[in-house]
């Protein structure tokens, strides 16, 4: 029983020593061009104009030519691809009246910027009014941004959970 002890010290002793190792080096904050930070702002907007479903606002931050796609399905006419801004508000009208009313969640998790494009990770859950059908999956974005306006959209997501909730 003493062997097993000590060589359990001596194991939490060397985690110890990496992870001060690891540790001791420099440590930098992140840092953001003025760039990457009003690209953070034009899609921290986005996402609040989407999260009060107000598709004349978010349209407000789309460019008047845009390049947008989310994969097509014949469950969802708000799929597929759009190259205009109006587009884009009509396309969140559709989109907000599939759905019951405050089953929405939809949470950005985590953003990797990199100048003006931004990859977003979170999760979405809603019911479709139709069959009362729930679901929950996860998502991908990615967004490019240019004078503080979206000018390329495209949206990852598992099409086929979503399509089973429409059946």
């Amino acid at each position: 029983m003493k062997n097993k002890t000590n060589t359990t010290i001596s194991a939490l002793k060397l985690i110890v020593f990496f992870v001060i190792l690891n540790f001791s080096g420099n440590v930098t904050a992140q840092s953001y061009s003025e760039q990457e930070l009003q690209t953070k702002q034009t899609v921290d907007k986005f996402f609040e104009y989407v999260g009060s479903k107000n598709p004349d606002k978010i349209a407000s931050v789309i460019s008047e030519n845009v390049d947008w796609y989310i994969f097509e399905s014949k469950y969802m006419p708000w799929t597929g691809h759009r190259s205009k801004r109006d587009q884009i508000s009509e396309l969140f009208k559709t989109l907000f009246t599939y759905f019951v009313e405050g089953s929405d969640k939809f949470e950005a998790q985590s953003f990797l910027l990199r100048g003006n494009q931004v990859a977003v990770f979170g999760m979405v859950e809603r019911t479709v009014k139709k069959t009362e059908k729930h679901f929950k999956m996860p998502f991908a974005m990615r967004i490019t941004v240019e004078n503080n306006l979206i000018t390329q959209f495209t949206m990852y997501e598992e099409t086929l959970i979503i399509e089973k909730a429409f059946q």
